[in-house]
């Protein structure tokens, strides 16, 4: 079955006033290299406006000019209201509705990395995206762009990327470290050149290295071990592209114990051995 066949709500009741249905195909190159939308419109609802579904595959954003929306969606029901955004991946069963009248500009979109920011966003933030004052024209642009032909793919691929792009950055913004964790963060960083251990970090900020770590993990997307290897690593890449250091030295200076843990870490980490990055880095800045 076509997926605007799955996708598209016949004879929606509770719709007021709508603009669109707007459908767009995009082109072979654009389904496999590019962020495109599939159809979109603008609504205006009241009760009993309402869909369900178990399963589309395809993502959807809405953008709430006025009013309230319900949404039921991971196991969450929250409320979106003027100016918040909720993303929502559709493979996952979803409701959303109205009790009272609600304008909403809403779009569904596939393609390049729409799972992986769905999912990003999602770990990050949730659905739920309030006050993005912002974004409310990048929506209206997409409107304009989903019936034109497959010209428009380069153009639209941007302005979703864009509503992405712009709502990660925002949750990264808002998402607040614990004391606990940030002084840990603020010890490693410090103390990286030693060879400390995770027990040792988690006894500066008072938790056992179990609590810690899950805490870690939770509040940073990393473990203790990863951001500490990171940050070894960033020093490693700062000494081969600045300094005439040996491997070795810059391993011992590290803490990576041996030129061979370092070599190992670095390659996994990047594709690149130290020498093969310090050589690129030397032809590319000098």
């Amino acid at each position: 079955m076509d997926i605007r066949q799955q996708g598209v709500i016949r004879f929606e009741p509770g719709i007021i006033e709508k603009e669109g249905i707007y459908f767009h195909t995009a082109s072979a190159f654009a389904q496999q290299h590019l962020f495109y939308g599939l159809w979109g419109a603008r609504y205006l609802c009241s009760a009993p406006y309402s869909v369900r579904r178990k399963h589309l595959n395809a993502f959807l954003m809405f953008y709430i000019h006025s009013g309230e929306m319900q949404f039921t969606y991971r196991d969450q029901t929250f409320t979106a209201s003027a100016d918040d955004i909720v993303l929502i991946d559709c493979n996952f069963p979803h409701n959303y509705y109205t009790k009272r009248e609600a304008q909403f500009s809403w779009f569904h979109f596939h393609g390049n990395a729409s799972q992986a920011y769905c999912d990003l966003l999602w770990k990050n933030n949730g659905a739920l995206f309030s006050k993005q004052y912002g974004l409310e024209k990048d929506f209206q642009k997409i409107l304009q762009m989903l019936p034109l032909d497959a010209n428009a793919d380069d153009r639209m691929s941007v302005v979703i990327h864009h509503i992405l792009s712009s709502l990660n950055t925002q949750g990264h913004a808002a998402h607040n470290v614990s004391p606990q964790i940030q002084a840990a963060k603020n010890w490693m960083d410090e103390h990286f050149h030693e060879n400390i251990q995770i027990e040792e970090v988690a006894a500066q900020v008072s938790l056992s290295r179990f609590y810690f770590s899950r805490r870690f993990r939770e509040e940073t997307g990393l473990s203790p071990h990863e951001y500490l290897l990171n940050l070894r690593l960033s020093y490693a890449k700062l000494q081969l592209s600045e300094s005439d250091d040996s491997i070795e030295e810059i391993a011992y200076d590290c803490a990576f114990c041996s030129a061979s843990n370092l070599i190992r870490a670095f390659k996994k980490s990047t594709g690149l051995t130290p020498y093969q990055f310090r050589k690129t880095v030397f032809i590319t800045t000098h």
